[in-house]
């Protein structure tokens, strides 16, 4: 399972998007009294101690679940190339609404705020990891090209 470079590209990937878990992925900082804000998994929160959420990221904590519960049967489905691939796909797709509803909830929180958006590393991740999906999938079709030509050598 692990030696398969499929394997480790779908678990790299797995651990770029986990990071959403424990890193704030935008700030902001108010002109008027440079107060900090910052949009992370638990919400639009200020820096200053005080944990009052200003607005929730509920879809994104479930779409962030989603993938990574996807991911984690993709790898674990490794017998089953054809269902590991269709699970990649499904996980690309589900990248690529994450990456737009990341969009949004930043775009929201920057007028609500009224300041500008300074987006963290942290924020291309998930097309990282859609790439390195792509590479697993291509990975998995030369796995099961090898084995269907040596099942008609039989």
């Amino acid at each position: 399972m692990i030696q398969r470079i499929q394997t480790v590209y779908l678990l790299v990937a797995t651990i770029l998007i986990s990071l959403y878990f424990f890193f704030p992925f935008a700030s902001f900082i108010l002109e008027q009294d440079m107060s900090v804000y910052h949009l992370s998994i638990k919400g639009l929160i200020p820096d200053a101690g005080c944990q009052k959420v200003l607005v929730r990221v509920i879809p994104l904590i479930f779409i962030i679940s989603v993938i990574i519960a996807v991911y984690i049967s993709s790898i674990l489905l490794f017998k089953r190339r054809m269902v590991q691939i269709k699970l990649c796909i499904l996980n690309i797709i589900l990248i690529i609404g994450f990456e737009c509803c990341l969009y949004y909830f930043t775009r929201v929180s920057a007028q609500l705020l009224g300041s500008k958006t300074s987006y963290s590393i942290i924020f291309i991740f998930p097309v990282i990891s859609a790439i390195l999906t792509y590479m697993a999938i291509r990975g998995i079709a030369k796995d099961e090209a090898l084995v269907r030509s040596v099942d008609r050598l039989r």
